[in-house]
């Protein structure tokens, strides 16, 4: 087993959370505002090209709102890859967080 190397910060504004060592995690925010559920990319295996922080879903969701896997240029909040994990901005200071790590073949 790999190991994995979770880092919060929590502020006043956000809540910013650092993976590194796999993709294969699900990460639930738990705020002032309710519940967020981060889901892992689809293609989680893949390796990440290009800049360390990039990221295929990127960009607007449904309907003009602002999808949970990255934002705008700019954004607040969202999930994007980075070159040996990925990285959660939550818009509001956390909670509680709970980690789900896939199933291991």
């Amino acid at each position: 087993m790999d190991d994995i190397d979770i880092d919060t910060r929590v502020t006043g504004e956000r809540t910013i959370i650092d993976v590194t060592g796999t993709r294969d995690l699900a990460v639930v925010v738990r705020s002032e505002s309710g519940e967020r559920i981060y889901l892992p990319p689809e293609r989680f295996d893949e390796p990440v090209s290009s800049s360390p922080y990039t990221s295929p879903y990127q960009g607007s969701g449904v309907d003009g709102e602002e999808s949970p896997y990255g934002g705008e240029s700019g954004s607040t909040r969202g999930m994007i890859d980075t070159a040996d994990g990925f990285r959660i901005t939550h818009p509001e200071p956390a909670t509680e967080f709970d980690v789900y790590r896939g199933d291991e073949e």
